[in-house]
């Protein structure tokens, strides 16, 4: 459900880069779906609001988990994809960027890789809050003088 948050933002990231060629354009979606829980994070870590920052880190990791699915579907491009523009020349965002890199062969390797990351981050995350509020919770080691 909480991918579903995410497509606008994607959409709107290509709208947002376009301005910038062709190539941002295109990578454009991802770096929004990215850049906006990147950004929560850091926004919530100044402000000291760790449960605000450790949900916007999660989503942002969780966010490796959908690019990860489009990436592994650059070849065979079965998943059904969405524009704000023109339906006639809408193209698939991987297969286009892993063309152009010479490395369109190995998509569903390098999905596997970010797909792998996604689990690890989200993981590392709910692990760090609860440290922390284990720390917080245990009994101070510390004797008075």
């Amino acid at each position: 459900m909480i991918d579903l948050v995410f497509v606008p933002i994607h959409e709107g990231g290509h709208l947002l880069f376009g301005y910038f060629g062709h190539a941002p354009m295109v990578a454009g979606g991802t770096l929004l779906q990215l850049l906006v829980p990147l950004a929560l994070a850091v926004y919530f870590c100044f402000q000291r609001q760790m449960a605000g920052t450790a949900f916007c880190l999660f989503c942002f990791f969780e966010q490796f988990l959908p690019i990860a699915t489009y990436m592994a579907d650059a070849r065979a491009q079965e998943l059904p994809l969405l524009t704000v523009g023109d339906p006639e020349f809408v193209e698939h965002d991987w297969f286009t960027m892993f063309s152009s890199l010479g490395i369109l062969q190995h998509d569903t390797q390098i999905a596997s890789f970010v797909r792998i990351a996604g689990w690890l981050g989200m993981v590392s995350v709910v692990v760090w809050l609860a440290w922390r509020g284990l720390a917080k919770t245990a009994p101070s080691s510390k004797i008075a003088i």
